[in-house]
């Protein structure tokens, strides 16, 4: 089965000898049932000129308005949980010659996430929405397993495929199988590695390795780890941690206005001339990652990108617009300083 990520246009074709006209139906559905009796969207088009008989549809738009980020809080410690289902979509497309002929279905599963320009159309990331490679999390040997997680990764799986966590000190193993082919969550550190990190592989169920990373620990004395999750490039999420400085700034915003006096005879001077109101705030925060490895760039891009930040499970938008991606040659030290915003006042104004 293909995978589509929306943020990029995904181009349906029918270009069939003939044809005076085209129509396609998308249907769209959550979960492990089936689809919906009626399609969402049905789409048709003419033929352009009678020398040129394609026609083209981009569908992502469709599939984005299904999707929705709306969970409360994130889980960062489960074993084979199903993903949120309204962060992905399954979707089913049925192609026409003019009207009535249908040429074939096909269906797929959809996500949030993009492709590159230079990886041309209709680009497939593939199930694990992770790249490869070693990343980080904050361990504090006074706290408990649960005060910052490590992290999740997500994957189309199919059923008895493994994970395979190794201890990175004892190189002791824990296998668990999939019990189900379904989209899944799955955490990226057990309990009993949590001090030292583990290996996670990927296999099928005849072991073949699929995908490999490593998380690792980094006990951080001075500052306060920030956990950052965003949604990346594969539509997932991914959990980051700032290790270093922090600073928060407050902005406050109102109306001012020139106050009519009491008594313009005899008045009182704690009165003032002028008056504020609807007077709220917004704050503003700067991270420092801390010292990277060159590889943490295609993170920093893919932070930049996203559209959904979350920041110690509070939304905020990031106010950085540029960055520069260091590479070691030049800099030997990389860090990254980030600015956020959080998106909500100060003061609830929801109305």
């Amino acid at each position: 089965m293909s995978n589509i990520f929306a943020r990029s246009p995904y181009i349906i074709e029918v270009n069939e000898a003939g044809q005076t006209s085209s129509k396609i139906k998308i249907f769209l559905w959550n979960g492990t049932g089936s689809a919906p009796s009626l399609p969402q969207k049905t789409l048709s088009k003419a033929i352009p000129a009678t020398g040129n008989l394609q026609t083209v549809y981009d569908i992502s738009p469709y599939i984005r308005e299904y999707l929705l980020f709306n969970v409360q809080s994130l889980n960062y410690n489960s074993i084979n949980q199903s993903a949120n289902n309204f962060a992905w979509c399954n979707v089913i497309v049925k192609r026409y010659k003019d009207t009535g002929t249908l040429l074939d279905t096909t269906q797929y599963k959809a996500f949030d996430g993009y492709g590159y320009y230079l990886e041309g159309a209709n680009y497939d990331r593939g199930d694990y929405l992770l790249d490869e490679g070693t990343y980080y999390y904050h361990y504090d040997s006074d706290s408990t397993y649960d005060v910052i997680r490590a992290g999740q990764i997500t994957l189309n799986q199919t059923i008895n495929y493994k994970m395979k966590y190794t201890n990175l000190v004892t190189l002791v193993e824990v296998v668990y199988v999939a019990s189900s082919t379904k989209t899944a969550d799955w955490f990226r550190v057990t309990a009993a590695n949590w001090a030292v990190g583990n290996k996670l592989e990927i296999t099928t169920d005849a072991d073949a390795v699929l995908k490999t990373y490593y998380f690792k620990p980094i006990e951080e004395c001075k500052y306060t780890p920030i956990p950052v999750d965003f949604i990346n490039k594969y539509g997932a999420w991914q959990r980051e941690l700032f290790f270093k400085a922090q600073n928060v700034n407050i902005e406050i915003k109102n109306s001012e206005y020139n106050l009519l006096q009491t008594d313009v005879t005899n008045y009182s001077i704690i009165q003032g001339q002028r008056h504020s109101l609807n007077t709220n705030g917004q704050e503003s925060i700067k991270l420092n990652t801390g010292w990277v490895n060159e590889d943490f760039k295609d993170v920093i891009q893919q932070l930049l990108l996203s559209e959904r930040i979350l920041l110690g499970n509070a939304p905020v938008i990031l106010t950085t617009k540029t960055i520069e991606k260091f590479n070691n040659i030049n800099t030997k030290n990389i860090n990254y300083v980030v600015d956020f915003k959080y998106a909500y006042d100060i003061i609830n104004s929801v109305i």
